[in-house]
């Protein structure tokens, strides 16, 4: 009996342990957390607040319920309460009578509760005025209790159960307080924030928790001073959690620096106060946040973000709604020195709009735009620019007026660098390392590493018969998507003039600006990033001088070092190991660029294109700019925005802007056939522009002059190449990939061998010239040039010895005296540099000015204004070093003068002789001889374009020259040409050369011989109709079935005889189809005379078609042979009849499949191929793929469907590849509290409980368990 008493009483030990009373579970009670239920909650506080009611429980619904207070758990009290205390009138609490206690853990006992209540004032209380039925339950961690509704107006109260801290602050103003306090929220965060209330903004105070209702609040609105201190606005107490001041534009204005302080106590006991809590600082109106307040001159875009605490004002009166909330503000930069040295910072935007919305984390409305320091080339120092907004101008009285706080960015100034590739070339690195070069072939002059910017070069041999020597005569620049060339490496030295060629264009973007100086003798190429490519054109070849900007610092590579500001490592690898051999070095640089894969050759596929990026001047006030730079004046209103703005260019040598003669589309011209005509001997072609055409230029020669500034033509040659024109005719069009190639040229320098050094260079050379004598002519051409002269306040002694140096090399290497100018430019250049880098001393270097915009000042032929020299009458070229008013000399025509319209195209004559000027007055002028002139008047002036000096390319007025004045009989004028022109050629468009007479026949009736004067006859057998002369047979241009019959007619058109019908070509016999072939044929057919064919289909299937070309087209749809008649017709109505048969076969596909044409057999053969469906393979789709191999049922067996398998799982599998396992342990198959583990097909149980024993799926008690306990306890017994 003792033992089974045993086992039953932890039987049910266990059971309560595991399921606790259904009360006290979640859901089992509900929750009564009203905090005025405190029973230190004067009810008084209500009464006056009527703020809310008194607690009543009078409909309460009956239920267990638990107290809380701030969301822990309360009890109710066991000692009687005040009157008007717990939120109501009549408090009820819990009363224990003598013996009676709270229930102990897990317990439940009924109890009584009592309401308090006073019936009349000044008499006494009865704290057990009613009494109310309680049942309660300890929960272990809190009570729950089953209470009943009251009465009447009566409330259950609650008190903590662990003591109440005080409000915020440590210490409090009065003494202890008499009652329990209980525990009030964590002191909260003050905080402010901006609200739009009606028409006015609003300041909120946030603070306190909105649920502890029993606190007060002091509220102190203050604000900073100009002077930093702070002035007290406004107090207020209240028993909100938050308070609001207006931001009215009087009291609190936008800019002002605001506080919020709050002080709490508690209501019911108001002497209990905390200390004072303040609110962090809060600015009302807009803020500039700056990334970064220093920057480098690095082109680099740092965000500026905008944003305003305080929502932005919404206009009524604007009709769109997008507007209805947005505020404009209008950023400006100013910097000392504006003035005269330009902008230093550039902004993506001068116009910020905010936009109106909510309010989130302080910020109402916030944007984003970009600065950029201005990359300017001046040596300007460290330069502080201050970016501000203009006072914003609007109705609104608070935003009138405003204008936020600006923010200042200082600006770094970092030191641009140059590279020299001149005559030989004599190369200066960017770091200033200096070395020779005289290989030849293409290079990798210019290379960034951060951006996709590169420049290629080639060399070719130049000026020297006995030794080694090199010249640049060409570069292309790729910037971007952008590749552009400057070449003449595909002419003879000498002869050839570089062309300007658009290779590839970015039309997202225009940063490119292309000038000319000196009549084309200077051109540059200027680059968005402030690179810029300038070339010094010379009859040998071009000077190079290239210039990297600030952002390219340290991440260059190839021939003009690496641009770190250290020389002793400019000798470099691709891969940045510094070489010690400047051959090596040389050799590497070319090495990279294998024949056929620079940028001469081809365009890049891979090409990245930086998308643009606008950058504007945002100068409070226009710029001061001298007449060569000025530019529409910049204002914040109306700012100058481009992709290049963040560059300053300025420029000292005159500049002619030609950009918009390149920047668009290209479109390759050749001559008919895409062959070019055939040209004398020793001259090379020319296109231009047609007459009155508005085409642009896209490829641009530069004229050549043999003046003092450059070498002359060497004796030494080189092969001509084949090159190609090109000319814009579409804005939108660029080269296509068949442009390329035809673009592209044999470059032979690009398989030679490199040279070695030559060592051999000896005094004096082979004319005679000894070292002495070379330096004292380079020193009067270089050290006494005016250039040098002017300069020498800005030039280093050791920049002009460096350029005497070259100088001398250059006339022992060429042993010519043409080379002693060769240099000059590299003076030029960075006497330029020099100046712009000294712009703050502009004023004390006129001298300077002067001799840079007039070279030579003029040599006395002219006057110096801003833009160059304006040479005296009889002068020209931008020295005024030419003669301009020698008359030319015209010494032959080309073709002798005789040009026949049949043979070549007789609208532009070459025109060669001596003394021709490259100039804007140039002109050819063409009268016609007065017999055959029927016009008012016969001479017309054309301009022309001059080709190498000796050659003017005349372009012929336009009308048809090709064809007889109307009315004039050809038979009457047998010996007069179609036309005959006079020619003459003028400098100046006054004087004009000795005159040559061209002229131009038909070569098909007239025969013109060329004796003491041009002579011609007519042919025999030949038509003149509408004017024109045709041969005997030459049939009508628009219909072969008239033709030239002069025995007939000789004035009109005679019908051809013997016409031939057309002749049908390859007509197969037989064809063959299957069924539901889309059968196409085409027939062929040609007419003998040349005349068009058209077929007809006479008759054939339903459904069957022919168009006129010969396209037989059918849809089969049954297995028969069936016949197609149909007719060839040419335009003279000659016929020819024929039919075809189509033998249609059946599709013979099986399981479905579908039969398609076989196209690799030709059409009519009936060949088809069978298209099988999914699960089905072999010639006619018999096969039926067996799905389940290999098998995709992995440990399960696999049937085969078509198309398909299903898989047939062992136990504990699933899934349709059975790979899937089945989790047994869901199912829970282990006896309760013992862990089950899953396994592939299977599961696992553990171990059975203490006192249990069996397999973990079932377990059973060991009955020895309390017979050991109750050994334990009276170890007296024993068992028998």
């Amino acid at each position: 009996d003792w033992l089974m008493a045993c086992l039953l009483a932890h039987v049910v030990s266990l059971a309560g342990l595991a399921v606790p009373p259904p009360e006290c579970a979640p859901g089992g009670h509900s929750i009564l957390q009203d905090p005025y239920r405190s029973t230190t909650f004067s009810s008084s506080w209500l009464q006056q607040s009527a703020l809310q009611d008194f607690i009543c429980d009078h409909s309460l619904t009956p239920g267990w319920y638990q107290f809380q207070i701030f969301d822990k758990p309360a009890s109710m009290p066991t000692q009687c309460v005040e009157v008007n205390h717990c939120g109501t009138q009549a408090p009820v609490w819990l009363s224990l009578g003598e013996g009676e206690s709270l229930p102990g853990p897990q317990e439940v006992r009924q109890l009584t509760a009592c309401a308090a209540w006073q019936l009349f004032p000044g008499t006494s209380k009865d704290c057990c005025m009613f009494r109310i039925p309680v049942t309660v339950r300890n929960c272990g961690d809190f009570y729950v209790y089953l209470l009943q509704p009251t009465q009447g107006c009566m409330g259950y109260c609650a008190q903590g159960m662990s003591k109440q801290k005080l409000p915020c602050g440590q210490e409090c103003t009065a003494g202890p307080l008499t009652a329990p306090l209980n525990e009030l929220s964590m002191c909260p965060s003050v905080l402010i924030v901006s609200e739009v209330i009606g028409k006015s903004i609003y300041l909120k105070c946030s603070f306190g928790s909105s649920s502890n209702s029993s606190l007060g609040y002091v509220v102190a609105w203050s604000r900073l001073s100009p002077e930093g201190r702070k002035e007290e606005l406004k107090q207020e107490t209240t028993i909100q959690t938050s308070a609001f001041i207006e931001l009215d534009g009087f009291n609190l204005r936008l800019g002002d620096k605001i506080y919020c302080s709050s002080v709490s106590f508690f209501l019911d006991s108001p002497d209990v106060r905390s200390s004072s809590v303040e609110s962090q600082e809060f600015f009302a109106g807009i803020m500039l946040r700056p990334q970064v307040s220093s920057v480098s001159e690095d082109g680099r875009q740092y965000e500026l973000v905008v944003e305003s605490t305080v929502p932005v004002p919404c206009l009524e009166e604007s009709s769109s709604s997008t507007e209805l909330c947005t505020l404009s503000l209008q950023l400006s930069t100013s910097s000392k020195g504006d003035g005269l040295l330009g902008a230093d910072l550039s902004l993506s935007s001068c116009v910020v709009d905010l936009s109106g919305g909510p309010c989130k984390d302080g910020v109402c409305s916030r944007a984003l735009i970009h600065f950029s320091p201005v990359t300017d080339f001046v040596k300007d120092g460290n330069r502080t620019t201050q970016i501000s907004v203009k006072s914003i101008v609007t109705q609104n009285f608070l935003w009138s007026g405003y204008s936020p706080e600006p923010v200042e960015i200082t600006v770094k100034d970092v030191p641009s660098a140059y590279c020299y590739s001149f005559t030989d070339p004599h190369m200066i690195t960017f770091d200033g390392r200096y070395y020779e070069n005289f290989q030849v072939g293409t290079f990798v002059l210019y290379k960034s590493i951060l951006r996709p910017f590169e420049v290629h070069v080639r060399q070719w041999e130049c000026g020297s018969v006995l030794h080694a020597a090199s010249c640049v005569c060409g570069f292309v620049v790729r910037d971007g998507g952008d590749v552009i060339a400057f070449d003449m490496c595909n002419g003879e030295m000498g002869e050839t003039k570089p062309h300007l060629s658009v290779k590839n264009r970015d039309l997202s973007k225009s940063g490119i600006r292309i000038t000319e100086s000196y009549q084309g003798r200077k051109v540059t190429m200027t680059f968005s990033s402030g690179a810029f490519v300038r070339a010094d054109v010379s009859d040998w070849g071009m000077s190079l001088t290239l210039r990297a900007p600030s952002s390219d610092r340290s991440h260059t590579e190839g021939l003009c070092g690496t641009y770190d500001g250290q020389s002793d490592n400019d000798f470099h690898s691709a891969g940045g190991a510094t070489l010690e051999h400047l051959h090596a070095f040389i050799s590497e640089w070319r090495s990279v660029l294998p024949p056929g894969s620079s940028l001469f050759d081809t365009v890049p596929s891979h090409l990245s294109t930086l998308r643009p990026r606008k950058y504007c001047n945002c100068q409070a006030e226009p710029r001061l700019t001298s007449p060569r730079a000025r530019s529409q004046p910049v204002t914040s209103s109306d700012p100058t925005c481009s992709h290049h703005g963040n560059v300053y260019l300025p420029s000292v040598i005159p500049t002619l802007d030609v950009t918009a003669e390149y920047i668009g589309s290209i479109e390759l011209l050749k001559g008919e056939g895409g062959d070019r005509q055939p040209l004398p001997s020793g001259h090379s072609s020319r296109h231009t522009r047609d007459q009155g055409s508005d085409a642009e230029l896209r490829e641009r020669s530069f004229s050549l002059r043999a003046s003092s500034d450059g070498a002359s033509t060497s004796a030494h040659r080189r092969g001509r190449r084949q090159t190609h024109h090109y000319i814009s005719n579409s804005p939108h069009q660029s080269l296509s990939q068949s442009d390329l190639e035809g673009f592209t040229y044999f470059f032979p320098e690009d398989h030679e061998a490199a040279v070695q050094l030559d060592s051999s260079l000896t005094w004096p050379t082979p004319s005679g010239l000894t070292e002495q004598q070379a330096r004292t002519q380079c020193q009067q051409a270089v050290a006494g040039s005016s250039i040098a002269l002017s300069c020498v306040r800005l030039l280093e002694e050791s920049i002009i010895s460096r350029v005497m140096a070259m100088c001398v090399t250059d006339l022992q290497l060429k042993d010519e005296q043409s080379w002693l100018n060769a240099t000059l430019p590299l003076l030029e250049n960075e006497c330029e540099r020099r100046l712009m880098e000294e712009k703050r001393r502009e004023e004390e270097y006129k001298d300077v000015l002067a001799v840079l915009k007039c070279p030579n000042l003029c040599n006395g032929n002219g006057q110096c204004s801003e833009w160059g020299c304006v040479c005296f009458p009889g002068f020209g070229s931008y020295d005024c070093s030419v003669l301009s008013d020698q008359i030319p000399e015209i010494t032959e025509l080309e073709t002798e003068g005789l040009c026949d319209v049949r043979q070549r195209d007789c609208s532009t004559i070459q025109v060669y002789g001596q003394g021709f000027k490259n100039s804007y007055e140039l002109k050819c002028e063409f009268v016609k001889e007065k017999v055959l002139c029927f016009s008012a008047s016969c001479s017309v002036s054309l301009s022309p374009c001059l080709q190498h000096g000796f050659a003017v390319h005349c372009q012929l007025p336009l009308e048809d020259s090709h064809q007889a004045p109307a009315g004039l009989d050809l038979e009457q004028m047998t010996d007069r040409p179609l036309a005959r022109w006079q020619i003459k050629v003028s400098n100046d468009g006054y004087s004009y050369s000795n005159a040559k007479i061209l002229t131009v026949y038909d070569g098909a009736c007239q025969i013109c011989s060329l004796n003491a004067e041009v002579l011609c006859t007519l042919r025999e057998k030949t038509c003149n109709i509408d004017g024109q002369c045709y041969r005997e047979g030459e049939s009508n241009p628009s219909s072969p079935c008239l033709t030239c019959r002069p025995d007939s007619s000789k004035h009109t058109w005679s019908i051809a005889e013997k016409n031939k019908p057309p002749a049908l070509q390859s007509l197969p016999f037989h064809l063959w189809s299957f069924q539901g072939e889309n059968l196409i044929y085409q027939l062929q057919a040609q007419d003998p005379e040349g005349s068009a064919v058209h077929f007809t289909l006479e008759s054939g299937p339903e459904g069957a078609s022919l168009s006129l070309a010969g396209l037989l087209m059918w849809k089969t749809e049954t297995t028969d042979t069936h016949t197609f008649q149909f007719t060839a017709t040419d335009d003279c109505n000659a016929e020819t009849r024929a039919s075809i048969q189509v033998s249609v076969r059946s599709c013979e596909c099986l399981n479905g499949a579908s039969c398609e044409t076989n196209g690799k057999l030709p059409a009519g053969s009936g060949e088809y191929l069978c298209v099988c469906l999914h699960g089905f393979k072999g010639e006619r789709c018999e096969v039926d793929i067996d799905d389940c191999k290999p098998n995709p049922c992995r440990l399960g067996r696999c049937i085969d469907g078509p198309n398909s398998f299903s898989c047939i799982c062992p136990p504990g599998m699933t899934g349709r590849t059975c790979r899937e396992d089945i989790d047994e342990c869901i199912s829970q198959p282990c006896f309760p509290g013992v862990g089950c583990n899953n396994s592939p097909g299977s599961f696992i149980c553990g171990v059975c409980p203490q006192g249990f024993s069996g397999d973990g799926k079932i377990c059973t008690r060991t009955l020895f368990v309390c017979l050991f306990i109750y050994l334990g306890r009276d170890n007296t017994h024993s068992l028998t």
